[in-house]
């Protein structure tokens, strides 16, 4: 019986897992970087191993420093979560080497379908259909570039994620990109191989989940919709798939089982597909590990997954056959990463200044934290889950979009507006979804939508009475603030259980005001609007709806003085980090000639590259920075020359 286990992973799929082994009397043991003391991982575990903040090759990605810590601490298994090293052959095979059980499917099972190449080959053997592919070396591969059915898509062998993947256009793009996909796939995944495939622009990205026990046991629990993904990544997941037939999902059911009757696979697993518009589906990939969206899965079946993978590896039999199975309402899960939609997604990293979770009552939060923490550049951007149940699709979408509303993280650039703007689009709505949505709607989504800055203003003024209510009882002192560059005056009095503002001479009869910490909620004209808002010297920020607008409160009329102009001049000849990072290249040397647009540096931070590009013409002067190193918010990296 699985008594202790170690789990080599951090954020909210540490806490999942702890949570699950809880329920089940396993003890745990989360390793965690010195830096993430105050996370709820840290909090929750049983014990806790810290390292010093490193390369994650010294820790998360160290397999026998892992097995070393297992022995350290008695630990008798290990459970990888997702990341990482979760579908790493060589870690199962290790941990069965040092007597340790590995929570997931066999060595053999993930050394099989972790390399795509490998998996396809098995599918093809199984008579599960596939895209066209070319595989090889990269020379082998740019020798059929004449003859490819343009576009197509690259992918590294041992990829996940997202990463390493790469559509390309035509012949010139194959022979210029490919070798530096392998080098990127060799920096990601330890391996160079890539292989290429066609390319389905309009397809859905299906996937059924996979439930199997070592006896040969298995069920599946039903698809889920992925296909709402940016550069890949997926960023939006519902159970069940909205308006596809029943005779497709079950023919993917078959097929998914089939696959893993095919390798004897044991665990919990998810089999993709793509399904273009007329109904036909290929094998895309299988991943043989707890996914992160398992949860919307949960919500519809009611079985925990995380428990299962505990019981399967524990030799336990399934308890339910496939009939047993039920689905329930609809699910959607959204991901909250830190990124900044409005400038082309530049990661986000850095100290938080506040956070207010939404209210667990009508959602399902799964997160690594409690409270404002740093942000860490060497990690993936993902700070959250949020999984919303509802009865119907319709309720389902209602619900995410609030639930999203209500979460505020203040500090740092989070996608919550953008996930809003997709859930809010009529094509996401009728469930005409596909790979390339965001692509194709993004500038709908990233549009910047206005506000009414006349409500921010009432909201200030509610807020600010709220907080003298006491030292004011009947009459209120008068306002006179800022926001959006308006200057604004408001006054106000207590009448029985109304409060009347006036804002810039027009009345306002406010009920049932509710101040609780930073959340503010009032009724004007039988309407209930709600509001956060954060108070920090002088300025309030006042946020509704994800949307923020700053007050400025003084006693006279605010001067808005330009930028100095030497300043100006100055900040137009240097860069700075515009995130902490690290420099993966420079590709200028100083007195070099530049133009507009050419490539300068490859910063990288939570495993996305950012390419900074020249800002204008000009000669490189200095340059303060080098391969390899790490770069700190507005470090100085290039000045050009006077």
């Amino acid at each position: 019986m699985i008594k202790k286990v170690l789990i080599p992973n951090r954020g909210e799929i540490a806490v999942r897992i702890i949570k699950a082994a809880h329920e089940l009397g396993i003890r745990t043991l989360v390793m965690l970087s010195e830096l993430e003391k105050e996370t709820l991982p840290a909090k929750y575990s049983d014990e806790v191993h810290y390292f010093a903040a490193g390369p994650l090759s010294d820790n998360y990605l160290n397999i026998a420093h892992i097995i070393r810590i297992a022995h350290q601490y008695n630990a008798d298994s290990i459970h990888p979560g997702y990341g990482f090293l979760s579908e790493n052959y060589n870690l199962a095979k290790a941990c069965n080497d040092a007597s340790l059980i590995f929570i997931g499917p066999s060595a053999d099972n993930l050394k099989l379908m972790g390399d795509k190449q490998m998996a396809r080959t098995v599918a093809k053997k199984a008579n599960i259909a596939l895209t066209q592919s070319w595989k090889g070396t990269i020379q082998s591969i740019l020798s059929k570039a004449d003859s490819m059915p343009y576009p197509v898509l690259v992918k590294a062998a041992l990829g996940g994620g997202g990463k390493g993947m790469q559509v390309i256009n035509n012949k010139d793009e194959i022979i210029h990109h490919l070798p530096l996909l392998g080098q990127q796939a060799k920096r990601y995944f330890g391996d160079e191989r890539l292989y290429v495939e066609q390319y389905l622009p309009q397809a859905r990205h299906i996937e059924v989940q996979i439930l199997a026990d070592k006896q040969g046991n298995t069920v599946h629990l039903f698809e889920r919709e992925c296909s709402i993904q940016r550069r890949f990544q997926k960023l939006i997941e519902e159970a069940p798939a909205y308006n596809l037939s029943k005779e497709i999902k079950h023919t993917l059911y078959a097929d998914a089982i089939k696959l893993c009757k095919a390798i004897n696979f044991n665990n919990a697993g998810t089999v993709e597909f793509l399904v273009d518009n007329s109904g036909k589906y290929y094998f895309l990939e299988m991943n043989t590990r707890i996914q992160v969206e398992h949860c919307v899965t949960e919500e519809i079946t009611g079985i925990d997954l995380v428990q299962w993978q505990f019981k399967v590896a524990n030799n336990e039999l399934l308890t339910f056959n496939q009939k047993a199975i039920k689905t329930n309402g609809h699910a959607i899960e959204l991901r909250i990463c830190a990124e900044d939609p409005f400038r082309n997604f530049q990661p986000s990293p850095g100290k938080m200044q506040s956070l207010v979770l939404p209210n667990t009552l009508d959602a399902r939060i799964e997160i690594g934290f409690e409270k404002a923490v740093v942000v860490h550049q060497q990690f993936d951007p993902m700070l959250a889950k949020l999984i919303v149940h509802g009865s119907t699709r319709e309720q389902a979408i209602k619900k995410a979009i609030l639930t999203n509303q209500e979460l505020i993280i203040r500090g740092i650039q989070t996608n919550g507006l953008y996930l809003n703007s997709i859930l809010k689009h009529p094509d996401y709505i009728k469930g005409d979804t596909h790979t390339r949505f965001c692509e194709t709607n993004h500038k709908e989504v990233v549009k910047k939508q206005s506000v009414d800055p006349e409500s921010y203003a009432l909201a200030y003024a509610i807020y600010r009475f709220e907080k003298i209510k006491n030292k004011f009882w009947r009459l209120l002192p008068k306002l006179t603030f800022t926001i959006a560059n308006i200057v604004h005056i408001a006054t106000g009095r207590n009448k029985d259980d109304k409060q009347i503002i006036v804002l810039d001479n027009k009345s306002y009869h406010v009920q049932n005001t509710i101040l609780q910490d930073n959340k503010l909620s009032f009724y004007i004209n039988e309407q209930n609007l709600k509001f956060h808002c954060f108070h920090e010297n002088e300025k309030y920020e006042i946020i509704h709806q994800l949307h923020s607008l700053i007050a400025i409160a003084h006693d006279r009329l605010p001067s808005f003085q330009p930028a100095n102009k030497n300043e100006a001049e100055n900040k137009d000849k240097q860069l700075k980090a515009p995130i902490p990072s690290q420099v993966m290249k420079v590709n200028i040397n100083e007195g070099q000639e530049v133009k507009k647009g050419d490539l300068l540096l490859v910063l990288e931070a939570m495993k996305t590259e950012n390419h900074i590009l020249a800002w204008k013409d000009g000669i490189i002067g200095k340059i303060h920075i080098k391969k390899g190193e790490q770069v700190k918010l507005n470090q100085l990296l290039i000045n050009y020359q006077d």
